[in-house]
């Protein structure tokens, strides 16, 4: 028999950890976007342990004939592996969007394989689920695990049911310990295969379910995320053209945000849902919202830096470390100081543009009193900084976010000796905490 099975084990068993660490990494990563988005799962990793990779290698290697390990690392795509088992089944093509957006998938796959003939006289079509073999970009990692970056992760997304009955399925057939499966055996397994088909079919009933139960208690608050989350897919499957859905986004920190503005039920929250055209717009649901209450709400940003801070990374467990509070601390500093500047427009807006709520686009407004092209330079940059801010999209740091707070100072500066007293005035207004709503 070649070497080359046996050395690409060994040379495994020395990397093992490695493996393990980025599977741990992705598993950790797939099982917080999941959560702030609103999809119920159990996520779990592994990596392949040698001595079993070894057996299936050896087994392998009598049809494969391999030659090199190139051809083991193409074969064999999930020595570091990922396991998403859904609660509700028809989260699959949810989950297939965020994957593609924070993952880059080199290889998807689904299951049962369309086209491939089939060589048994099972009566159910077997596994159901989706591969995707992936990379974590490195701009997604810490500075302490670049290097998994270049590690292929195989994740695996089926049902909780299907997840069961494949392990079982596998360890029978393909890993018997005391000889082949009988005739009676496959059948059984394969009538289990049609109660979980079926019972997938339930799941996705059940699901609609809770939707139709959201949507009609319009007065009813929203218990938790999920269930937001669960209202809003409603609400995009029967208001925005097919194929043409926004992401969801952030609905954790949504759900906050509605909470804190006492708008967390489906009657409070429907006149904020954007027209299928702003939905449509590219950017997610959660954060066409957010923008909606805050715009309504401009003092829940005194507030929202610490909101952002702590649901940055969703475990409530976690003690905030001195740098974490501190940075909230400056967030709130400078979200505090963009209401002031957006506050200030809103005062003026009787004389400006502005939108259907009252709101006026700070850059807009400071056109519209001829401000300097070095201040309009500021509040764009410094509105793409709130935005990627608030939409969680990027944190930034504490310096940057210090820099930009002095910055707002130049353009208050420029307000406070503008030649026209209603800017003067509508600034003294906004900084009052008296006037504020």
């Amino acid at each position: 028999m070649s070497q080359v099975v046996p050395d690409f084990v060994s040379a495994y068993t020395r990397e093992y950890d490695y493996y393990q660490s980025a599977s741990a990494i992705c598993s950790l990563r797939c099982e917080q976007l999941l959560a702030t988005q609103g999809i119920r799962a159990i996520v779990s990793h592994r990596a392949k342990r040698p001595n079993k990779l070894l057996a299936k290698l050896q087994q392998r290697d009598k049809d494969k004939n391999y030659q090199n390990h190139d051809e083991i690392r193409a074969d064999v795509p999930d020595l570091a592996g990922v396991r998403i088992a859904l609660y509700f089944p028809g989260d699959r093509e949810r989950v297939k969007a965020i994957l593609s957006e924070k993952f880059d998938v080199l290889k998807a796959k689904d299951f049962p394989e369309k086209g491939k003939p089939r060589k048994d006289s099972k009566r159910f079509d077997g596994y159901h689920a989706d591969h995707y073999r992936v990379l974590m970009p490195a701009n997604a990692l810490e500075d302490g695990e670049k290097s998994y970056a270049t590690a292929a992760i195989e994740i695996q997304v089926g049902s909780v049911l299907m997840h069961a009955w494949a392990e079982v399925e596998h360890d029978l057939v393909y890993k018997p310990e005391s000889g082949m499966p009988s005739e009676d055996e496959h059948a059984i397994l394969d009538e289990l295969n049609g109660m979980v088909i079926a019972g997938e079919i339930a799941l996705e009933r059940l699901q609609k379910a809770v939707e139709r139960r959201l949507s009609s208690a319009q007065d009813r608050q929203f218990d938790n995320h999920y269930e937001l989350a669960a209202y809003l897919y409603k609400w995009m499957r029967g208001s925005v053209p097919e194929g043409t859905e926004p992401a969801i986004g952030r609905v954790d920190i949504l759900w906050e945000l509605l909470k804190r503005a006492d708008l967390n039920s489906p009657g409070k929250l429907l006149p904020l849902l954007p027209d299928a055209a702003a939905a449509s717009s590219g950017s997610a649901l959660s954060d066409l919202l957010a923008d909606a209450v805050l715009e309504l709400y401009p003092e829940l940003y005194s507030s929202y830096g610490t909101l952002q801070s702590s649901l940055a990374t969703p475990d409530t467990s976690a003690q905030p470390s001195p740098q974490a509070t501190a940075r909230a601390d400056t967030m709130g500093d400078f979200l505090s100081a963009w209401v002031t500047l957006e506050r200030t427009f809103r005062i003026l807006g009787a004389d400006l543009t502005y939108s259907k709520r009252g709101y006026v686009d700070p850059v807009k407004g400071a056109k519209s009193i001829e401000l300097s092209a070095s201040a309009l330079e500021t509040i764009g940059g410094i509105r793409r900084l709130r935005n990627n801010l608030v939409h969680g999209i990027d944190i930034p740091s504490r310096k940057v976010l210090i820099e930009a707070r002095n910055s707002l100072d130049s353009v208050f500066q420029e307000l406070e000796s503008h030649p026209e007293a209603r800017v003067r005035d509508a600034l003294s207004e906004a900084r009052d905490p008296t006037t504020r709503p």
